[in-house]
């Protein structure tokens, strides 16, 4: 059954609704592209990221529509495998039904040509786009681009629940995006999966470490090798959001520990793959977050590990420092006090079917909490 639209004026199909009428009165006109490259229950736009180029935002629609209906911003774990649009399941779909919710994938770029902090600029972009365009109803005109009082009804003047989740690499954007805009009706809640939340430290994998092409841990080795142009970026609390809480654990390293420009990892393979014995150590010290009148509000985060993760101990760090802001730091009326849920789970896989249904019903429940 294709995707479709419904509101008090009817139920059309997704592809008749191709000019939408934003809520400051602009237009634009959404993409459409054959259901062998996009699911036919989904819609891609394009979106322009300063003078960087095009990202894409792919959008599900919730299964029941409805001006307040809750949103979630999806982040890959920022290497894709081959065919991920071709595996059994498709995330976006999965989310949306255990949530209820429309589920909105942010196609940030991250590789050795495109290096931080090219994709904080992506999700904060996409971030923004969806802010203006989804978390308050749009003003519905016919598929002739004219308008049609009959279909034209005010958006509300309150904003849908906005959540976030995201695996590795889109854990850490999916971090900094819910510490960083958590204010009034910014985002509530946040699911990360294995996140790094430090690339400033060392990079130690287990011998036994899984060649799978979902595991975390070559996933995370990939990573970790060709993402940063320059050693400073690593240190940036936007790509590494324990620095909101805590300074480095390691001095800021000299040029001469990296190789290539686009690849901080030494030219040589060796047991100690990421310069680790080079870094000079330096006593760490808490830092403040949420600062003091910043507005900002810490959301409901559940955070699955799994055991045999390589960065298990920083994400557990984390995840403690996180509790420790909301505790010191909030207004001490603010409910509920606890807003960190740690989930450790066995092996070493990415999230599956299973998974993604637990976090979508997750956060449904936590987006509709008054």
């Amino acid at each position: 059954m294709r995707g479709c639209f419904r509101n008090q004026y009817g139920r059309c199909s997704f592809r008749q609704f191709v000019n939408v009428i934003l809520s400051d009165g602009t237009a634009f006109r959404r993409r459409f592209y054959t259901p062998a490259i996009v699911p036919p229950d989904e819609v891609k736009v394009n979106i322009k990221v300063g003078s960087s180029g095009l990202i894409p935002l792919r959008i599900r629609s919730s299964p029941k529509p409805s001006p307040n209906a809750p949103i979630i911003i999806y982040l890959r774990h920022g290497c894709p495998p081959k065919g991920y649009y071709q595996r059994t399941y498709n995330p976006l779909n999965t989310l949306s039904l255990s949530a209820q919710a429309t589920v909105v994938e942010i196609g940030y770029r991250l590789s050795g040509n495109e290096p931080y902090p090219k994709p904080i600029h992506d999700v904060i972009a996409g971030y923004d786009w969806i802010r203006k365009h989804l978390s308050s109803s749009p003003v519905i005109v016919n598929h002739n681009g004219l308008p049609n009082s009959k279909y034209i009804y005010s958006p509300p003047q309150t904003f849908a629940g906005l959540g976030v989740c995201g695996e590795l690499a889109g854990g850490s954007l999916a971090a900094m995006l819910a510490l960083t805009e958590c204010k009034t009706n910014g985002i509530t809640a946040a699911a990360l999966g294995d996140p790094i939340v430090d690339w400033s430290s060392p990079l130690r994998l287990p011998t036994s470490s899984s060649s799978d092409v979902d595991s975390p841990n070559r996933s995370l080795k990939n990573l970790h090798t060709t993402c940063f142009a320059k050693s400073e970026h690593r240190y940036d609390p936007f790509a590494s959001p324990l620095l909101f809480f805590r300074t480095p654990a390691y001095e800021l390293p000299t040029p001469s520990l990296y190789g290539s420009s686009f690849s901080p990892g030494p030219k040589e393979e060796s047991s100690d793959s990421d310069g680790a014995s080079m870094l000079v150590p330096r006593r760490r010290s808490h830092r403040k977050h949420p600062p003091l009148g910043s507005g900002l509000r810490l959301p409901m985060t559940r955070i699955d590990v799994r055991t045999d993760f390589a960065l298990k101990d920083q994400v557990l760090e984390f995840a403690e420092l996180l509790q420790r802001g909301v505790n010191l730091y909030e207004d001490k009326s603010a409910i509920p006090r606890e807003r960190v849920e740690v989930v450790e789970r066995e092996g070493e896989g990415l999230w599956s079917e299973k998974d993604f249904m637990q976090i979508g019903s997750w956060m449904g429940e936590m987006l509709r909490r008054d």
